[in-house]
């Protein structure tokens, strides 16, 4: 497994991947970087993130609940047996 990752990084799509991961992160540093926050505002900012993912969970939820409500019409039971047979 690690002889397979190693070569995965040493070919040229492996270290262009790397280095594209490696310039998103050193990206996220300097966006994230802040000489105005103090540590009141990471808490503030956390709580705001846990009430935004909190809101999208249950909107997220009831939308997947009404879309599954508008595809209850069609049966999930197949018969096998013609019922209109005349005999």
């Amino acid at each position: 497994m690690f002889e397979l990752l190693d070569l995965i990084l040493a070919s040229p799509i492996g270290a262009l991947l790397l280095t594209g991961l490696q310039d998103s992160i050193y990206a996220l540093i300097l966006a994230s970087d802040c000489d105005q926050c103090d540590f009141k505002d990471l808490g503030k900012l956390l709580f705001g993130g846990l009430a935004v993912a909190v809101l999208a969970g249950i909107g997220i939820s009831i939308w997947l609940r009404r879309a599954k409500d508008k595809n209850t019409a069609s049966s999930g039971f197949v018969s096998i047996r013609h019922s209109d047979h005349r005999e």
